[in-house]
């Protein structure tokens, strides 16, 4: 049942996205990104951490997107997660918060675009673990990739997959011996 529902919104996807790029073709509409252009953004997504004593979780996410020409952008992304920490004498969460800055390329390719991404970032790391909270701050980088379908001229629905680059950090109660983890995420994207 979930392999059919996620193949008939895929299909739907293609479909939609497939048809507005023929009809932006056919109306002569001009070319996005172009430079000057800005983006937005917001996803949502699964975090897999590397550490074993971190449980996969829910992540959000929102972009703001500067294009220095059709191809190349400057990219801020403000992120947020929740993940679960196992096999450990105590409970507890660690929340990561990130501040990323990114340089990305993309392909023209009609309503699809490709694309690849890398920067640096700020990771805060917040903890609850039996009602001892804490925090731990690390600098990181990341990259990754993925694809922008175009629903419209000034619209797309995005898919990325990001691995984010962390040292260890500390908790009140632990050491985590790596703060890395993949981002899988679907979204939206408008251009103004």
């Amino acid at each position: 049942m979930h392999i059919r529902v996620t193949l008939l919104i895929s299909a739907l996807i293609l479909t939609v996205g497939v048809g507005s790029a023929s009809a932006q073709r056919r109306s002569g509409a001009g070319r996005t990104p172009v430079p000057g252009m800005l983006a937005a953004g917001a996803s949502i997504g699964v975090d897999i951490p590397s550490d074993p004593s971190l449980d996969k979780g829910l992540d959000v996410a929102g972009t703001l997107e500067g294009y220095l020409t059709s191809r190349v952008s400057i990219r801020g992304q403000v992120g947020a997660a929740w993940w679960d920490i196992q096999g450990q004498r105590f409970s507890g969460t660690v929340k990561p918060i990130y501040f990323d800055g990114n340089v990305v390329y993309n392909w023209e390719g009609g309503a699809i675009h490709p694309y690849v991404t890398a920067g640096i970032g700020a990771y805060k790391f917040r903890s609850s673990e039996d009602g001892l909270e804490g925090s731990d701050t690390k600098a990181g980088f990341n990259v990754g990739g993925g694809l922008e379908l175009f629903f419209s001229r000034r619209a797309t629905l995005t898919g990325e997959a990001l691995y984010h680059k962390v040292d260890a950090f500390a908790t009140p109660r632990a050491t985590f011996a790596d703060g890395s983890f993949w981002r899988i995420a679907l979204g939206i994207k408008g251009y103004f």
